[in-house]
């Protein structure tokens, strides 16, 4: 040890001390936790080699609390790595900027991890406008960095990296996705044994949805697994080392970041907050991300009544916020006075209901045509109909039952449909009827009013053999399988069709929910309508019915649901003038009569514009 370190002492906390680690002009502050009476000590380290330069003893006399604070001189930060050591434990400082010893994906750590400060800049160039996508003109991408380009046929050469991103970028504007959602890649710890549960319902939420929280897990993990999605604890302040090909995971980010803005796609960051995570440490990660590394929004998992402290900030005014719920009434007492509508929320409710009437449950046509509408004023909504955690789209239609291990656990119900045959089949009948389940899916999902989000790999059929919970997988089962197949292609060129149908008709996309009352002489934006033209279908029996959206200087659009097994007949409203209805999407190749009626093959979806 041969570093002499100038060392300055910090009892009192004032204006210019934060409690916790950064860097300042004159030297690097260090901030950490001790119980009273514990002795606590700053061990330096060569940033590069690990070796033990020196070790620091904080003050017996804590700053504030149960925090010492020290600061330290005399030495280039960007040679420097760190960790606290309290009575005979090393620790790891929470709000560390820069992770060293975490840089081989599934390496047991062992006492490798060390702590740094970002001491580098980045050339961003040309500045890129960032007043946001608004939620009703945005189509989410949800993946993992790791899974998204590691399989064998991804085509990509830095596979399972932020640089693997930027090589499937082309592939990504062609789908017309408008931001990836990337689930958590800052600094965890993927070998540690942590998965995520369900604890019990948001408070205030209707739905069935539950807050997901880590949970430790009691049998060992087999030597091939991991924690892929990487939810549970972490460094929450520094990207993940071995998402990084170049070594440096601070560039790498950022050179994603920068490319896919140039690309016009925005980037938003899933965090999880759960445990004991404080509101300060949010606030903190997610200025920091916004600010360092220019991600466009988060999707947040954590105490309801935390996340709403938190996103009430006006540091984060303009930023995309998304959480399993928010209450506009207690976000905005006043009314929400800024222009962006930057709070939205996400749960299960949208996806529960779908997938119940894709199915054709009893009783689930009511509860879809509310998810279909809903669209509050003050705060957006994302819907869903797959997402990391449950079926994917392929396995939805593929699987009644969940081919879990005992590892994953059983999930929630799936609200699946096997579509006659349970798992892999050759029966051309089944394949067929699966494919137009998958389409009818994405056209509720793309023609409902809530920001559309699809799950990584869905575009193209992919599959988890039936597994509800592969978070644990690191291999071909978990990661988006690139083959192209004829059923791959149908699903990915429809799914584009539909992005392009979304973003031509405003109508399906507005920034507020649209009236069902007549305006004036003209019709209602919205209106429902059965066999019978303006009488919406009302029995627990209905299974299908027709959605017109209308809007003054815009051509009318009619979404015909039929969820039956046989073919029904809804009416279709006069329109004025010499306007007609003209079938423009369907998912089913039959061939639809339309007259004064529409018949709509059983299972399908048909759109007409008049």
């Amino acid at each position: 040890m041969d570093w002499k370190p100038l060392v300055k002492e910090i009892s009192n906390l004032d204006r210019t001390v934060i409690p916790h680690s950064r860097l300042e002009e004159d030297g690097m502050v260090f901030s950490a936790e001790a119980p009273e009476g514990e002795p606590l000590e700053l061990i330096l380290y060569d940033r590069d080699s690990g070796e033990e330069k020196a070790i620091v003893p904080f003050p017996d006399k804590p700053c504030i609390g149960n925090i010492r604070v020290l600061k330290v001189s005399g030495i280039p930060a960007e040679k420097v790595s760190y960790n606290f050591k309290c009575g005979k434990e090393i620790l790891q400082d929470p709000w560390a900027q820069r992770i060293y010893g975490a840089e081989v994906y599934g390496e047991k750590r062992s006492g490798k991890i060390r702590c740094g400060f970002l001491t580098d800049s980045f050339e961003w160039g040309e500045a890129i406008p960032r007043e946001g996508i608004p939620f009703r003109d945005s189509v989410f991408y949800e993946m993992n960095v790791r899974g998204f380009t590691k399989g064998r046929r991804s085509g990509v050469r830095q596979k399972g990296t932020f640089e693997g991103i930027i090589e499937k970028i082309p592939y990504l504007k062609s789908l017309g996705i408008t931001a990836i959602v990337l689930m958590p890649c800052y600094e965890f710890d993927e070998t540690e044994t942590f998965r995520r549960v369900q604890i019990g319902a948001p408070e205030g939420s209707q739905d069935e949805q539950r807050v997901i929280v880590p949970e430790t897990i009691q049998q060992p993990l087999k030597s091939e697994s991991v924690n892929l999605w990487g939810f549970g604890p972490g460094f929450l302040l520094t990207p993940k080392a071995s998402y990084s090909a170049s070594g440096d995971p601070y560039q790498s980010f950022c050179e994603m970041v920068r490319a896919l803005h140039h690309a016009g796609l925005e980037v938003l960051m899933e965090m999880d907050f759960s445990g004991s995570v404080t509101a300060e440490m949010m606030l903190s990660a997610l200025v920091w991300w916004r600010s360092v590394y220019h991600v466009d929004g988060f999707f947040l998992f954590g105490d309801q009544k935390c996340l709403d402290a938190v996103c009430r900030n006006p540091a984060l005014t303009g930023c995309k916020l998304i959480s399993e719920y928010f209450s506009a009434p207690d976000m905005y007492p006043d009314g929400r006075k800024t222009a962006f509508r930057n709070l939205a929320e996400c749960n299960r409710g949208f996806q529960n209901d779908a997938r119940r009437f894709l199915k054709g449950d009893e009783g689930s046509l009511q509860p879809f045509l509310g998810r279909a509408r809903y669209n509050p004023r003050d705060t957006a909504v994302v819907n869903e109909i797959t997402t990391h955690d449950g079926f994917t789209l392929m396995d939805l239609v593929s699987y009644n039952d969940q081919h879990n291990g005992a590892r994953e656990g059983q999930g929630a119900s799936q609200y699946s449909w096997n579509c006659g045959a349970e798992g892999p089949t050759r029966r051309k009948e089944v394949l067929k009827l699966r494919l137009q389940q998958i389409r009818n899916a994405l056209a509720m999902l793309f023609l409902s009013q809530g920001t559309p989000m699809i799950l990584a790999g869905d575009e193209m059929g992919n599959t988890q053999k039936g597994n509800s919970n592969a978070w644990c997988f690191d291999s071909e089962l978990s990661w988006v399988d690139w083959s192209s197949s004829s059923m791959s292609n149908a699903i990915l060129e429809y799914m584009q069709t539909l992005v392009r149908f979304r973003k031509s008709h405003s109508l399906l996309h507005q920034e507020r929910e649209l009236s069902n009352c007549a305006m004036g002489d003209y019709f209602p934006q919205y209106s429902c309508h059965g066999e019978n033209a303006w009488f919406a279908p009302q029995t627990a029996q209905d299974r299908s019915v027709g959605l017109m959206y209308s809007m003054k200087g815009e051509a009318c659009l009619y979404v015909a649901y039929n969820f039956h097994w046989e073919e029904k007949k809804l009416a279709l409203p006069d329109l004025p003038g010499k306007r007609a209805w003209k079938v423009v999407l369907s998912t089913s190749d039959q061939k639809n009569k339309v007259g004064r009626t529409i018949s709509v093959p059983a299972r399908s979806v048909v759109v007409l514009e008049g």
